[in-house]
């Protein structure tokens, strides 16, 4: 049996949650990334695309470009934006698109039920998940 487990999120504040909500980073593509924080810089894709924090030619994986996203991160719960749940809790989410809805749970599981097949990989082969696939 699979160990699932409730943890304690950090998460927006309600106050900052409509400014920091973004969608996905791989929606976008480097550039459209880039002009969207520019836009938006207290969107979370500033921390989840943290190239747009860098010029085109920096490499986007390089461990600069991770620090900065870890930075930003500690920056903004520094700051309040994010708060951490007093306790563990299980989380349900609903994503709908195209007419179509899933929902689901957002929890800690162990990675060894991963790699054994425990937990199954839901990844749908062929699925077009970004532009710029």
């Amino acid at each position: 049996m699979a160990l699932v487990v409730p943890f304690k999120a950090i998460r927006p504040t309600k106050e900052e949650a409509a400014t920091i909500a973004a969608l996905p980073y791989d929606v976008y593509n480097r550039q459209e990334a880039y002009e969207k924080v520019k836009e938006q810089p207290g969107s979370f894709l500033a921390i989840d695309r943290p190239e747009t924090q860098f010029a085109p030619d920096v490499d986007m994986y390089s461990d600069d470009v991770y620090n900065k996203a870890a930075q930003m991160l500690n920056q903004w719960i520094e700051e309040g934006r994010f708060i951490q749940d007093d306790e563990d809790f299980f989380y349900l989410y609903e994503l709908t698109m195209d007419g179509r809805s899933q929902t689901g749970i957002v929890a800690c599981a162990s990675i060894d039920d991963y790699e054994k097949s425990v937990i199954k990989n839901t990844k749908i082969q062929g699925l077009k998940r970004s532009r710029t696939e």
